[in-house]
């Protein structure tokens, strides 16, 4: 009989056991996590701590990246794979950080805190004149609008003393009724109460600017003041009145003179009676004397104290 050959049965190598994955990054994604939370947390509490200085030491996130590469890689059933999410939520993170330890700098020098603190500053001012004023309730029923203007010019921001010092600017604007003043003295005796209600709040103004109101259209006076707090101390009303300022307005016009403004009062007044007559008579126009007599007339009437009796027809021919 012929012997059956058969193969020896193959031997197979004990199979390697599979490799463990770990992910790079993971470990520092967390541990920054942890650490952004509570630099940001702690700058509510304490708003002048300076996270800039804890970002001087962010490359300590490579060293752990580092640390966990070599960490790993020494081991044999440890299969290195980079976790990217994380790495770029470490990167998400320290500009998050670094974005809230900026914004104090960049309200700084935008000058957001100094507006806010010149805003404050600005209405106490106010409510402390008025207040002072309360002793005079005749003065304060004549104004009309107060407001004032704080600039601060001093270096010392930076430790946030937002009170006034030598060299800030502190600006008055005060406008009165407009029939609070008949003259240039009595706006200048207004002016000079003012400025000693202000002296009297202790408010140094840099500068006073003091006026009456305006109307909207219409015949009226203004009157305007600009001096230093302390230049009003030790003048006389009169002295005084030689810086107040007087403009005549008309339709919405300022005129530098009366006799300005009643000129072009009475060129109006003199187009529409002359319009109105030729309307009444056919296209026919009145003379010149009648036009000037009537136009007196009229304009005496409107705005003098002293008319005339009203020109006849028969003066218009």
């Amino acid at each position: 009989m012929d012997e059956i050959k058969t193969n020896p049965p193959v031997q197979n190598s004990p199979a390697e056991p599979p490799k463990k994955v770990r992910r790079v990054g993971t470990i520092a994604f967390a541990v920054l996590l942890i650490a952004g939370g509570v630099l940001l947390l702690a700058q509510q509490f304490m708003p002048k701590a300076n996270l800039l200085a804890v970002l001087k030491f962010s490359p300590v996130i490579l060293i752990v990246l580092g640390i966990e590469v070599l960490v790993y890689s020494t081991k044999p059933n440890v299969k290195l794979k980079f976790d990217w999410l994380g790495i770029l939520g470490c990167a998400f993170i320290l500009v998050v950080v670094g974005t809230a330890a900026l914004m104090p700098m960049a309200w700084k020098w935008l000058g957001i805190d100094n507006r806010t603190a010149e805003y404050r500053l600005e209405q106490q001012v106010v409510d402390s004149m008025y207040q002072q004023l309360s002793a005079d309730p005749e003065l304060k029923s004549q104004i009309t609008s107060m407001y004032a203007s704080v600039y601060f010019n001093h270096t010392d921001l930076e430790n946030e003393d937002y009170t006034l010092q030598p060299g800030d600017t502190l600006i008055l604007y005060l406008n009165f009724r407009q029939d609070a003043a008949g003259n240039e003295q009595e706006f200048a005796a207004n002016c000079a109460a003012i400025a000693q209600a202000a002296k009297a709040a202790g408010w140094n103004f840099t500068t006073m600017n003091f006026g009456t109101e305006e109307n909207v259209g219409g015949v009226y006076d203004t009157y305007r003041a600009e001096f230093p707090q302390s230049f009003a101390d030790g003048l006389t009303t009169e002295q005084l009145a030689k810086r107040v300022q007087k403009s005549y307005y008309y339709d919405y016009a300022c005129y530098d003179s009366k006799e300005a403004r009643d000129n072009a009062i009475k060129a109006d007044l003199r187009e529409q009676i002359s319009n109105r007559y030729a309307d009444e008579h056919d296209d026919v126009y009145p003379s010149d004397d009648y036009l000037n007599e009537e136009t007196e007339r009229q304009f005496n009437a409107l705005y003098g104290s002293n008319t005339t009796e009203p020109a006849t027809p028969e003066s218009a021919a």
